[in-house]
């Protein structure tokens, strides 16, 4: 994989968009991080919960971005939002 491109988990091709451009209100599903997040913040965010496949409850957009993931409620910088790619939940059958 080239330096600086987005890591996507299997299947997760279409629809996907950064946190940071997901307006307040909406779920989505965390498919990934971009190679520029660390290695030791994606630990972190792991530890709250933030994994693959996890859904996320946006809440707010600004002044940071605010969001609960596992009954965890977290306050992200913009520019680490923008480094984390999600995706939309399938619709229910």
């Amino acid at each position: 994989m080239a330096p600086g491109t987005p890591r996507r988990t299997g299947g997760m091709s279409a629809n996907l968009r950064t946190l940071d451009a997901v307006p307040p209100g909406c779920t989505v599903l965390l498919a990934g991080a971009h190679d520029a997040l660390a290695p030791d913040f994606r630990e972190q965010l792991a530890a709250y919960g933030f994994v693959p496949g996890r859904a996320i409850d946006v809440v707010a957009q600004r002044p940071m971005t605010v969001v609960v993931c596992d009954h965890v409620e977290l306050a992200l910088e913009t520019s680490v939002a923008r480094l984390l790619l999600v995706r939309e939940p399938a619709a229910a059958a």
